[in-house]
């Protein structure tokens, strides 16, 4: 499923797969000019593909290298070939997307996608009426970019920001660096973030200020709690609530006890690629 919207010269591209008569996650790709942010998920591709036609797209830059954000970089690059550009972190795993050991929920929702060639992107990327600024920002994943247009204010924030809390926390992030990101980002002047979950996000900087606020407190909590003895299931309940139906789902990847651990061990809690 696909929707098309227009937000202030940026047109959004809101996907996610159908089950039954729900789509159980969404992710946004951004066309801004002849400049694509992320490709999104191979189920969504035909419509993805078919909103494409008749718009022109020069250049392609991937925020991640993860699955419901590069997913049609190869079926773009059969359609118009344009330049990819990523992290150069991210490079080896977008070449090779069999380097991630996709869980059965993310087969289920995005679908597994083919490999593509991208090159390495430098501080700046242009456009006819734009240029962004490339911010190193990882956390989510160890490869992560956000691009900042200081004229119109607007940051593109790719799976950085998705919301003012954190409610699940995925066993391959970092607590403490995204922290870092989301502090380093909520001292730019910022109006518009555009997420790859939730679209366009007003107020931006409040928002992350926000979000730096709320996850400061929860890592000073967790360690207090932890130092008096209790469990990070204890903690994450006093904290955070029970776990919900996405632990379920994704067979814990997607998990709050996974944010109480990662703030525990300095880093996320699967080991991430050198």
């Amino acid at each position: 499923m696909l929707i098309t919207s227009e937000h202030s010269g940026v047109t959004l591209f809101k996907m996610g797969r159908s089950i039954g008569p729900h789509v159980p996650y969404w992710v946004h790709a951004f066309l801004v000019d002849d400049l694509l942010i992320d490709t999104g998920a191979v189920a969504a591709r035909r419509e993805f593909l078919d909103a494409l036609r008749g718009r022109t797209v020069r250049t392609v830059v991937n925020t991640h290298h993860h699955e419901d954000h590069a997913g049609n970089n190869a079926a773009l690059a059969s359609l118009c070939a344009p330049v990819i550009l990523a992290h150069t972190k991210a490079i080896p795993w977008i070449a090779d997307p069999s380097r991630m050991s996709l869980r059965a929920y993310q087969l289920v929702v995005w679908k597994r996608h083919d490999g593509s060639r991208a090159r390495p992107i430098g501080p700046t990327v242009e456009t006819a009426n734009h240029s962004f600024e490339v911010i190193f920002t990882p956390g989510h994943s160890f490869d992560h970019i956000s691009l900042y247009e200081p004229d119109r204010r607007w940051l593109f924030t790719g799976d950085l920001f998705c919301g003012r809390k954190i409610k699940y926390f995925r066993r391959d992030e970092d607590y403490g660096l995204l922290l870092e990101s989301i502090e380093k980002l909520a001292d730019l002047d910022i109006e518009t973030i555009f997420c790859g979950l939730l679209g366009v996000v007003h107020n931006g900087r409040k928002m992350l200020a926000d979000k730096a606020a709320f996850m400061s407190k929860l890592r000073n909590d967790a360690r207090e709690l932890s130092a008096s003895g209790l469990s990070p299931r204890s903690i994450t309940r006093r904290l955070m609530g029970r776990e919900g139906a996405m632990y379920y789902i994704t067979g814990g990847h997607y998990a709050k006890v996974n944010a109480v651990k990662s703030i525990l061990a300095g880093g996320p809690v699967d080991q991430w690629p050198v």
